[in-house]
């Protein structure tokens, strides 16, 4: 006679983790995750946040993003220094205060480069101005300057390409 032993029937239970120790397991990985951004804002980031606080001092609610570095580490790339600004002046209007702000504020920013920036072999400067109209409208225009050739700022396109100077000498 068989007979039929419900424990030998059923097929194993599958292992489960506990909720105490999925808790754990979250908490453990925000904790790494927190631990990897402060890591980051201050090795890389760090270097610049003199530069960051001059540019908020000097520009009020400009919410400036400074990074820096080369393109590619291995290549013997130049080192460029890009800031992101936020501006109230509109950077695509033609009028003339509107051009002559733009360009004291570019003066105004290489001036505080030179002054708080201690990269050694920095050769680029690109400045990146924009200025929130609405929610999905922002009107942008980004400018480089070559610290050490001397050059005057040029106007670069989103790639970082040069744009060809207008006729007004801009």
């Amino acid at each position: 006679m068989l007979t039929s032993d419900p424990e030998t029937t059923m097929p194993p239970a599958a292992r489960t983790i506990s909720g105490r120790w999925l808790v754990i397991g979250m908490f453990a990985m925000g904790i790494t995750a927190t631990g990897l951004l402060y890591a980051y804002s201050t090795l890389h980031l760090g270097p610049f946040k003199p530069l960051q606080e001059a540019i908020v001092n000097e520009f009020p609610g400009s919410s400036p993003r400074v990074d820096g570095g080369k393109k590619r580490m291995q290549l013997d790339t130049p080192t460029i220094l890009r800031i992101l600004i936020k501006s109230e002046i509109d950077p695509l209007s033609e009028n003339e205060e509107s051009v002559g702000q733009i360009m004291a504020m570019r003066k105004r920013i290489a001036e505080l480069v030179h002054e708080k920036v201690t990269l050694p072999d920095l050769a680029i400067l690109e400045l990146h101005v924009y200025k929130l109209v609405q929610e999905d409208q922002i009107l942008k225009r980004s400018y480089r300057l070559h610290l050490k050739s001397g050059a005057d700022w040029i106007e670069i396109d989103q790639r970082g390409e040069p744009i060809p100077a207008s006729s007004d000498g801009k």
